[in-house]
């Protein structure tokens, strides 16, 4: 074969390769975003160092500089809620650009506040402007995400995000679901807009179950309402089960840490299943309201 034809053969080749991954990129999005998530990793961007270490675009510093100072406070809860100290030095990523974020968060969605992604939690511009007083609480609701991933065993199964979102609520003391009160919670619980403990994922808010379809707030709209009253329901049932026993607890965090599977860890940890768990706490907060009207 002359030299001339190995080229126009590579160069064929070539073009066929480059055609296909636009076609696989343009069939399956998530590809598309995981790969522009590896381009974008936030270790690139400079960093304060600290008891975590904070990358910034250069025109978010300010806000690099205020979560920073706050870092150790955070850590120090979310240390104590999991039983332990972080695998390694968490890695926070803080964005100027929503585009950037976008690219950089796995999701290609510059509407979500947050995300904890390779073992970084990344911030949108928004938690640096509009919702600037969600910071310290998003902040430290994603060093949860940040600790359990560092101690999960490579492949380990996730546990429904259901148990990760309600951990990182309990832990970060309502981090992520503003807006939406224990009480409020409570309520809903007992009108029956109870969220669906289930193994789905809660990336499209959209699709969170729920026993009965929550009321429209004056204050949320509807996506976020759903949301956050998921999370906090989720919250304040982790935050039970720690409260029940907080051996258990600790035992359930451990293994789920090793990779064991989810609904066989929390058996083994309180000798039941999620559902009926779920039911005795329901019970629980109905006796709490019960007695609280009988008070004089």
């Amino acid at each position: 074969m002359s030299a001339s034809r190995a080229i126009k053969i590579a160069g064929i080749w070539s073009a066929a390769l480059a055609v296909a991954v636009t076609l696989a990129f343009a069939i399956r999005p998530p590809l598309r975003h995981a790969v522009a998530a590896l381009l974008n990793d936030p270790a690139n961007l400079p960093a304060l160092e600290g008891a975590a270490r904070v990358h910034y675009e250069p025109r978010a510093r300010a806000c690099a500089e205020a979560v920073a100072a706050l870092a150790p406070k955070a850590i120090a809860r979310i240390e104590a809620a999991h039983g332990r100290p972080f695998a390694q030095r968490p890695v926070i990523g803080l964005y100027a650009s929503y585009e950037h974020y976008a690219r950089a968060n796995g999701m290609g969605d510059p509407g979500v506040a947050a995300v904890t992604r390779a073992g970084a939690a990344l911030l949108s511009p928004t938690l640096c402007g509009e919702e600037r007083d969600r910071l310290e609480g998003v902040v430290t609701h994603e060093l949860s995400h940040v600790h359990f991933s560092g101690w999960r065993t490579l492949g380990a199964p996730r546990p429904p995000q259901w148990f990760t979102e309600g951990l990182a609520v309990m832990a970060s003391e309502g981090g992520g679901a503003e807006g939406v009160s224990e009480a409020e919670a409570t309520q809903a619980i007992g009108e029956g807009y109870r969220v669906v403990l289930d193994g789905r994922r809660w990336i499209d808010f959209a699709g969170l179950g729920f026993e009965r379809e929550p009321p429209h707030s004056p204050t949320l709209d509807p996506l976020t309402l759903r949301q956050r009253l998921a999370y906090r329901q989720a919250g304040m049932f982790v935050g039970w089960l720690r409260g029940r026993d907080e051996a258990a607890f600790l035992r359930l965090l451990r293994t789920l840490e090793a990779g064991d599977a989810f609904d066989e860890s929390l058996e083994s940890a309180y000798g039941d299943g999620a559902p009926r768990l779920w039911r005795t706490f329901v019970s629980s907060l109905s006796q709490q309201s019960s007695a609280m009207e009988k008070q004089p």
